[in-house]
């Protein structure tokens, strides 16, 4: 059981990289958006390639970002902040998650492995309920099968951190059973 958990961490570490880098991704051009357009519309007018069209999209989205009220502006800076929040502490887990299968495979730190199973689960429930609630039942239910590699293995990983700490519980300290007299 320590080693299917151990490479079930390794997998959901491995969807956890990919999906951090989203988050961290997402949140920065949604939070950088208008920074990011401005200096490709400058850089496009140095070299003298900025079409028509092209310019009417700068002007459309400079346009759309004026409109915006205050409040929107916020919640979307907002919005941007937290998906870069959550795409780091993805990245934490992916360590975590990558320690606490290498402690499973070599029988030690049976805390870490705890924290590390703890913090995959807490990465995948909270990823399957704000999809749930952001997106929608049916898909939180796709994303729910994606994250069942990340449940699995946080429960497994449990297991076997009781299996390990079992393991290496200390002899009673009144010695050996007794033995019955040889007659």
């Amino acid at each position: 059981m320590r080693v299917a958990a151990g490479v079930l961490l390794i997998f959901a570490a491995v969807f956890n990289l990919f999906a951090s880098f989203a988050y961290l991704g997402g949140g920065l051009m949604v939070g950088s958006m208008e920074k990011l357009a401005r200096i490709a519309e400058e850089q496009q007018k140095k070299q003298g390639t900025l079409t028509e069209e092209q310019k009417q999209q700068y002007d459309d989205l400079r346009e759309a970002r004026a409109k915006m009220d205050p409040a929107q502006q916020a919640k979307m800076d907002t919005a941007a902040r937290v998906s870069m929040g959550y795409g780091l502490f993805l990245l934490v887990t992916v360590g975590t998650s990558i320690a606490g299968a290498v402690c499973l495979f070599r029988q030690k730190a049976v805390k870490f492995i705890v924290v590390a199973a703890s913090l995959a689960l807490a990465a995948e429930v909270i990823s399957c309920v704000v999809v749930a609630v952001f997106l929608g039942a049916a898909i939180g239910a796709g994303k729910l099968l994606l994250s069942s590699v990340g449940i699995i293995a946080g429960i497994l990983s449990l297991f076997g951190a009781r299996q390990i700490a079992m393991a290496n519980a200390a002899p009673p300290v009144d010695g050996p059973p007794p033995v019955a007299p040889q007659t």
